[in-house]
């Protein structure tokens, strides 16, 4: 039996007997304890000398990975990463949030980056530490990695271009760094932590000032950006769930199909939908949206099965009349669709699909038919 089933016998049989904070903070320890036995090197490798402008991972920035209009987004779509081998077998939950920040210093930190991040922390709820946290820490907190690029590479290329407020000069100068800040954190599932690290993570880079990296949804984001999409967008202490995950587009011969990343800073499984009609992609990116933040704001953790997603009950105010606004007068508003373990084996992913009559692609058309009505 390997070790990542004797910890997941172990969550199970705590979770049949207790209940409450208590089984919370042994599933915490159990996931740390497990994690703290990966390798925890970077798994980046710089560009090849000779080509420093190459990127060396598909680029995943889209236009679409929001509801909304994104002015800083003018391409059609963005490349897809490599296919997935075969479908997973199974589903698990992830046991907690994370996510993987950095920044990148083209000069050297303004100031020294353990300071830094104490004095960024400081007022918050936030527990920082340097280099791996104990076992026995509860999230939310963050590891503090200061390397140099050779073992955490800029990816360049497509994805540098496509970053959230760059500047040109930035974009320019950004392959030429030297000294990366990598910031690893550890969410509680739920709640607000993550908004308390984005702010965290704001006050760090500009008190170091560099650029800001997410590795989850594999973008790059100036500080205006971040702040807008990452802070500002919030309801109180709910997230605008689809500012944080980008959504990577794969056209095929006949249709499309679109999967997140990013969705494990809430300690959600990914989302992907199959077989839309490529007419009908910006709205399939809604429905994935809609999606994402009605399992966000639910109340019980999300596995395969039914799940009804109705616009009228997102509770996120801005999030539910873009939406709505989508929507046309014939539309139902209200959606009926059935979560499947996806085709992921590297990530906890669900797939959406509509059940009824007609080929994939056909329950695919009526249900975001039914969701925002016919276009006009």
């Amino acid at each position: 039996m390997n070790q990542r089933v004797v910890v997941i016998v172990l969550v199970a049989l705590f979770t049949t007997c207790f209940v409450g904070t208590g089984a919370i903070a042994t599933l915490t320890v159990l996931n740390k304890a497990f994690e703290s036995t990966a390798d925890r090197t970077p798994s980046r490798k710089p560009p090849p000398p000779s080509e420093p402008d190459e990127a060396t991972e598909p680029p995943a920035t889209d236009p679409l990975a929001t509801a909304e209009p994104d002015p800083d987004k003018t391409p059609d779509e963005a490349p897809s990463p490599p296919a997935e081998a075969e479908a997973a077998d199974d589903f698990s939950a992830p046991l907690q949030g994370a996510a993987e920040f950095a920044v990148f210093h083209v000069d050297k930190a303004k100031v020294d980056p353990w300071v830094a991040l104490q004095k960024a922390a400081k007022g918050t709820k936030v527990k920082v530490f340097k280099g791996d946290a104990p076992a026995s820490a509860m999230p939310p907190y963050l590891e503090l990695r200061d390397l140099a690029v050779t073992d955490y590479a800029v990816i360049a290329g497509d994805t540098l271009q496509a970053g959230r407020g760059l500047t040109a000069a930035v974009k320019a100068a950004l392959p030429s760094a030297k000294r990366v800040s990598v910031l690893d954190a550890a969410l509680p599932l739920g709640g607000s932590a993550l908004l308390d690290v984005s702010r965290v993570m704001f006050a760090y880079a500009q008190l170091t000032g560099g650029v800001l990296w997410d590795e989850e949804s594999q973008e790059y984001l100036a500080l205006d950006a971040w702040k807008q999409r990452r802070i500002d967008s919030w309801d109180k202490a709910l997230p605008h769930v689809s500012m944080h995950f980008t959504v990577f587009v794969d056209t095929r011969a006949n249709a499309v199909e679109l999967r997140t990343a990013g969705m494990k800073h809430f300690g959600l499984p990914e989302l992907e939908l199959k077989n839309i009609p490529k007419e009908m992609k910006d709205a399939a990116v809604a429905l994935l949206n809609a999606t994402a933040q009605v399992l966000a704001e639910g109340k019980r953790a999300p596995g395969p099965g039914p799940l009804t997603v109705a616009l009228a009950t997102i509770k996120h105010v801005q999030h539910r009349k873009n939406l709505e606004a989508r929507a046309t007068t014939d539309a139902e508003r209200s959606v009926d669709v059935v979560l499947v373990p996806g085709s992921s084996t590297k990530v906890p992913t669900l797939a959406i699909t509509f059940s009824g009559e007609g080929t994939p692609s056909e329950r695919v058309s009526a249900g975001i038919e039914t969701l925002f009505g016919f276009a006009e």
